[in-house]
């Protein structure tokens, strides 16, 4: 029985692999003992803006509409104990959607799967072969333009990056490569710019991210999750214990 078997992890995914390599002990947590992470802010918006993007751009609906319903789901997540500061980020929503809309438009209308419950993103699965274990790697594309044999994945945030960040670039060589070597494009926005930044170097990344798995393996194979409670490092300053800290004492007792 190798260690994902032993600890019945059945796959992993991006965010999977960049929460183990920054902060194992989150990792354990999430995926060792069942615990829900607060779903922040942040992601909230960078949801919504997809949504929004994504309803524009299939012409399901006008823009207007299509901000109203996010700013109402805003609302609607954010009724109780939510500091005014975040409230605030709502008008985020429609300066980001508007920036990435023009960055999006020159593509057309992006795919995606129809369900009779409405539009799904394509899910994508790349299975990684170690020494005496193999686990699918999975993820969910958020823009696919077959046309261009292209993948856009849309990231938010407050300040556009210089670079691709390590942990983006293993989404995007693993998304590449499990999209049948589609081109992926990562489109970051901000409130006031959007640009695209590109992958190099795919197949290097890919090897990196075996090497992540094979270690992970490895620590599994060797221990029980009480174990891995009691040694696993734990960094409070992880931007995964925000509004989640009470696991950590629950779990770590610090």
């Amino acid at each position: 029985m190798n260690g994902f078997e032993r600890h019945n992890i059945k796959h992993s995914s991006p965010s999977a692999l960049n929460m183990w390599s920054s902060c194992p002990a989150a990792w354990a947590a999430r995926y060792l003992f069942d615990k829900q992470f607060k779903f922040g802010i942040a992601p909230q918006i960078g949801i919504l803006v997809e949504e929004v993007c994504a309803n524009v751009l299939t012409k399901t609906m006008e823009l207007e509409a299509a901000l109203k319903l996010a700013h109402d789901k805003f609302n609607r997540n954010n009724a109780l104990n939510t500091s005014a500061k975040d409230l605030s980020r709502i008008k985020d929503i429609e300066s980001m959607s508007v920036l990435a809309l023009e960055k999006l438009e020159e593509f057309g209308e992006p795919e995606f799967i129809n369900q009779i419950t409405g539009r799904k993103q394509q899910k994508i699965e790349l299975m990684c072969n170690g020494a005496g274990w193999k686990l699918p790697v999975i993820g969910y594309l958020d823009f696919v333009y077959p046309k261009h044999g292209l993948v856009v994945d849309l990231k938010t945030t407050l300040r556009m990056p210089t670079n691709m960040s390590d942990e983006h670039k293993r989404q995007a060589a693993i998304y590449g490569k499990a999209a049948g070597n589609r081109h992926v494009r990562f489109l970051y926005v901000t409130p006031k710019k959007a640009q695209f930044h590109d992958l190099e170097g795919g197949d290097e990344i890919l090897q990196s991210v075996k090497v992540i798995l094979n270690r992970q393996e490895k620590m599994l194979a060797l221990h029980d999750a009480e174990t891995l409670r009691q040694i696993l490092p734990v960094n409070l300053q992880s931007f995964f214990w925000n509004g989640s800290e009470h696991i950590a004492k629950e779990l770590y007792s610090v």
